[in-house]
């Protein structure tokens, strides 16, 4: 059997048995695995503190390279981010990312830019106090770099540049349309050309600083309809942290 050591950091955990736990990571170097960690429901165990979700590890664990299910051997923590926990806001965007990288990414792929984007993303959660444009910025460039990269240029159907003005976007087309291809696709949203701007930014601003992008409050939430419902076309489906993050903002 083989040996595998990475780095990791901790999407799910959950009980197995009355010893053992099962806990998904998302890895630097062999994509998202499961493994098994052996007595980790212990009152004294090896793994104490290292399985928490989103923690970032030093993991080595074992098993046949074709298997879905690996053995852990042993899980060092790099970093907490324990202030994410401290803050409800922070916990509910933290635990949305990850479930997002457990919804859209299978198992078994090599994602090394996937990681570097929740890995990035966490440790801005860590330090960021305006959140909306992280949250933003996850959603467009998982789903960018899981191959569902919507086309904001020019028309998806003719390839055109879009008009001045409101700007028609498909769903189902995953791209905008102009005006003579409105008729031929299905038009699901439309929004300003500052919002389809702010998006592109998105796709190119360093993650560290991405708080700084600032938006009206009426675009804010254009945006949000844009991103998010990328996100709800592709897995058809909302995640149950989402509702939590919406709760805490209209507190």
């Amino acid at each position: 059997m083989a040996l595998y050591k990475t780095r990791a950091i901790a999407i799910k955990s959950m009980n197995l048995s009355e010893s053992d736990r099962l806990v998904t990571f998302m890895t630097e170097n062999y994509g998202k695995v499961k493994c098994v960690a052996k007595g980790a429901r212990k009152s004294k165990n090896q793994f104490w503190g290292a399985l928490e979700p989103m923690s970032l590890t030093h993991l080595i664990y074992f098993g046949k390279e074709q298997q879905s299910l690996f053995r852990l051997n042993q899980s060092d923590i790099i970093e907490s981010f324990q202030t994410i926990r401290d803050d409800f806001d922070k916990l509910y965007t933290g635990v949305y990312f990850l479930d997002l990288i457990d919804a859209m990414i299978l198992e078994g792929h090599h994602e090394p830019r996937i990681f570097g984007l929740l890995y990035q993303s966490l440790a801005a959660l860590d330090q960021q106090t305006e959140l909306e444009p992280l949250r933003r910025l996850f959603e467009i460039r998982l789903l960018s770099l899981s191959g569902y990269k919507p086309q904001l240029e020019h028309c998806v159907l003719c390839r055109k540049a879009p008009e001045n003005g409101l700007i028609s976007f498909s769903y189902a087309h995953n791209g905008i349309l102009c005006n003579s291809c409105c008729s031929r696709a299905r038009t699901d949203i439309k929004f300003s050309t500052g919002t389809r701007n702010y998006i592109k930014r998105l796709l190119e601003v360093e993650i560290k600083t991405c708080e700084r992008l600032k938006s009206p409050k009426s675009q804010t939430e254009e945006i949000e309809k844009v991103t998010h419902r990328l996100i709800l076309s592709h897995l058809g489906r909302e995640l149950k942290s989402y509702p939590f993050i919406k709760n805490m903002a209209a507190l």
